[in-house]
């Protein structure tokens, strides 16, 4: 609190969400509206805008709220936390938000069973040293640049060098890093990893799980993890036996023969130690 604040003084906070139909139009209509919206009155327009796990959100507008003095208005469902009679409706709303989330999970999941049993790629980027085909979402290409790394790893694997030591003559030859390389190029997973003081900051994970990935053949891998439940941040990862690989889905980088190479790791490593896969 500054000098000029007293403590009777209000503080707002404001949440804005771009949707995922206007995520392309860069200042869409949707966060427009929302801001016009708090100029005038600044409460969230329904109640899953505060959460959609309906104990979550429960405990929060009916208890931590409370306790801290915060007012909590919900403007579509018609929720003020001032007024009481306003508020009984509020733990149905609450269920409701969360059926609706439960549901949505349940579509998602089974689009994505479809998809990774037909032989489509289940994740939403192509790997290092691959790149989407324009033409097919679904089917990736090779990316000249980046595959000739690649090439250049499972070759020196090929001659005795353990995932350290190739890592080590990556960074001394100044070959920039696969989320480095894909985020500033915009793509992958981790489109903001573009820190210039590790541009060149290759380890020997990095290098095992290249090699260690089927993909590099040719091949589709899907369901490499899955998750209990929709609320779930962490994956639990499948072993190698249980995945499920679709040959010859797109263009080698590396032949069959090299890519079933063992992967010469050091005994301390943690980047699994074969790479020979079943093929379902």
């Amino acid at each position: 609190m500054n000098n000029r604040q007293t403590e009777n003084e209000k503080i707002t906070a404001c949440y804005e969400r771009l949707s995922r139909d206007d995520e392309l139009q860069g200042d869409s209509n949707s966060i427009i509206n929302q801001r016009a919206t708090w100029r005038i009155t600044p409460p969230p327009t329904d109640m899953s805008r505060i959460g959609r796990d309906y104990l979550q959100t429960g405990f929060y507008t009916e208890v931590m709220f409370r306790e801290r003095g915060v007012r909590f208005i919900a403007i579509g469902n018609g929720v003020d936390s001032a007024d009481k009679s306003s508020s009984e409706f509020a733990p149905f709303l609450n269920i409701m938000n969360e059926w609706y989330l439960r549901d949505c999970s349940r579509k998602q999941c089974a689009a994505y069973q479809a998809r990774g049993k037909a032989g489509k790629p289940t994740t939403n980027h192509a790997i290092y040293g691959y790149k989407k085909d324009p033409a097919d979402k679904h089917h990736w290409l090779i990316d000249e640049e980046a595959a000739a790394v690649v090439k250049k790893i499972f070759h020196l694997s090929m001659n005795g060098k353990g995932t350290s030591e190739i890592a080590a003559i990556l960074r001394d030859e100044r070959i920039e890093r696969p989320s480095y390389y894909m985020g500033v190029r915009g793509q992958g997973t981790r489109k903001t990893d573009n820190d210039p003081n590790r541009r060149y900051d290759w380890s020997g994970t990095t290098v095992g799980g290249i090699i260690s990935k089927p993909e590099y053949m040719g091949h589709t891998v899907n369901f490499r993890s899955y998750k209990e439940s929709y609320k779930d941040k962490q994956a639990i990862k499948r072993p190698p036996e249980e995945w499920t690989i679709f040959e010859n889905t797109h263009e080698a980088i590396v032949d069959k023969e090299l890519g079933s190479l063992p992967n010469r790791s050091e005994k301390r490593s943690n980047v699994p130690t074969r790479l020979a896969l079943p093929i379902l």
